[in-house]
């Protein structure tokens, strides 16, 4: 009997190339310190995972330059810092960069979108979804913080960032930042911080997500 050759098997690694957006505002103290915060610890940790990102911040944080970037095909995934109301965001200097309705559907459609922002959540992510975004993560009402404990609140947010660049689903994403947030909302009771704990708290209570309803996407989306 003839003995048949072995074949060799060969392991090939599928690289997938992820594109993200970052947009953030900074032109006073509030959203200065948040897009310092991003900057020094969640971009960083993006082009680390292989991230392509492209930052308009600043002065670049306006529509103009903002919705042909976001309504590129190759666009996985948005993330930004600036201010807002129900169903508005704004950019540099109070820049609409987004509000419903007056959006092209490419620049959200089959993408994760995070905003840090306050009161996005109730009508701009949910009108974001209805235009084929595959997951919206924001604040329902304010993002409060306090200045000698931002460090603390801006890097529960940024958890978002972090836990979708590592391949988690948005479900896994909300459970992972969940318990950050619960960590450290333990910690500044214990401290004797009981204010600081409340606020932490009340934005945790308002970060909307797919864990809260198909009107903020869908629990299985991800990046990787």
């Amino acid at each position: 009997m003839q003995k048949k050759p072995l074949r060799r098997q060969r392991k090939v690694a599928v690289t997938v190339e992820l594109f993200a957006l970052a947009i953030d505002s900074n032109y006073e103290e509030v959203t200065a310190a948040a897009c310092k915060f991003r900057n020094e610890h969640v971009y960083p940790a993006l082009a680390a995972r292989g991230f392509t990102l492209e930052k308009l911040q600043g002065p670049l944080a306006r529509r103009f330059y903002i919705a042909p970037a976001a309504a590129r095909v190759e666009v996985d995934y948005i993330t930004g810092v600036g201010h807002g109301l129900y169903d508005t965001f704004t950019g540099h200097q109070g820049d609409v960069v987004f509000r419903v309705g007056e959006f092209q559907k490419a620049e959200v459609s089959r993408k994760i979108v995070h905003l840090l922002s306050c009161q996005t959540a109730r009508e701009l992510g949910p009108d974001f979804v209805r235009e084929g975004c595959a997951a919206f993560f924001g604040y329902d009402e304010n993002f409060t913080f306090h200045f000698d404990f931002a460090e603390i609140f801006f890097e529960c947010d940024a958890e978002i960032d972090l836990a979708f660049a590592e391949g988690l689903t948005a479900k896994q994403v909300v459970a992972r930042v969940k318990r950050l947030f619960e960590r450290h909302i333990a910690d500044l009771r214990d401290a004797g911080h009981v204010y600081v704990a409340a606020t932490l708290r009340f934005d945790l209570d308002h970060l909307r997500s797919p864990a809260d309803g198909r009107a903020w996407g869908h629990g299985g989306a991800k990046l990787t």
